[in-house]
């Protein structure tokens, strides 16, 4: 999102942001803190053996608000819950959210935080699979003899959602279930793979190189998430210090450090 010109103007840049948040949390209470929402949702929020939260976007948005000069205060709410409570100003952040005119009603945005996506899940076996488009994945799936997974109530884009409303041979290769019974029959050579968000896969990965399944280079569908803002709890001045912590963290590429934690290229795998 942001451009900067030359290596030298973006250390003075960088320096600058730095000395800024230094006087900002130099100037604040010790007692200042933010409520920042989490879920029980590997890996994007967990507990850890200690009984610590851990997770990319826990991660992440805890990295922001200290970075703001602010005490981060984590509270374990279902999203639903979540999103009426940063309307009626009861939660202050939220992460991994989507922009949609309703919500813009109630959040101030942050971002991008990072990026998400719906990519093909398949077998270390079908890593190289010749699939690059939509009717490549149609092609494989009467040549293999195999449907691909998908999730209920789930967009995975413009294109591909049109395919499954109007495409008899598109919607033909579907096959309609929950995130652990797709695991299972790709692993079992049931179907030729399923639609999701990587993280998941690409963490366990890392805890197990010998895992049976792997991010295939396929993406469906790949859109920003932001932090959201609660605009009845937050004032304008800890607003301008989130967004300047923001700017920071993408100068000196502490956001993308954190993201680098948990995912890596298809083709590291």
């Amino acid at each position: 999102m942001f451009q900067f010109y030359s290596s030298t103007k973006s250390r003075l840049l960088h320096v600058l942001m730095l000395v800024l948040l230094m006087g900002i949390a130099a100037s604040s209470t010790a007692t200042e803190s933010l409520d920042i929402r989490v879920g029980n949702f590997y890996p994007n929020y967990y507990k850890n053996a200690e009984q610590q939260w851990e997770g990319i976007d826990v991660e992440m948005a805890v990295a922001l608000v200290v970075r703001a000069g602010f005490e981060p205060n984590i509270l374990e709410i279902p999203w639903s819950r979540a999103l009426v409570m940063a309307l009626q100003g009861q939660v202050d952040l939220l992460a991994n959210v989507n922009i949609t005119e309703e919500r813009s009603e109630y959040l101030h945005w942050i971002g991008p935080q990072r990026y998400t996506q719906m990519s093909l899940i398949v077998t270390r076996e079908n890593a190289a699979l010749p699939v690059s488009s939509l009717d490549d994945l149609v092609a494989q799936c009467k040549s293999l003899g195999l449907k691909f997974g998908i999730q209920p109530n789930v967009t995975y884009g413009d294109e591909f959602d049109e395919r499954l409303r109007n495409d008899d041979a598109f919607r033909g290769c579907a096959e309609q279930l929950t995130g652990p019974q797709n695991d299972d029959k790709v692993l079992l050579g049931r179907l030729l793979g399923y639609f999701d968000e990587p993280l998941d896969v690409q963490a366990e990965r890392r805890r197990n190189p010998e895992y049976g399944l792997v991010v295939h280079p396929f993406t469906a569908i790949k859109e920003p998430v932001f932090f959201g803002v609660s605009k009845a709890s937050v004032t304008t001045d800890e607003l301008k210090r989130l967004l300047m912590a923001y700017q920071s963290m993408v100068a000196d590429g502490s956001l993308e450090a954190i993201e680098g934690k948990w995912t890596f290229n298809t083709q590291d795998q």
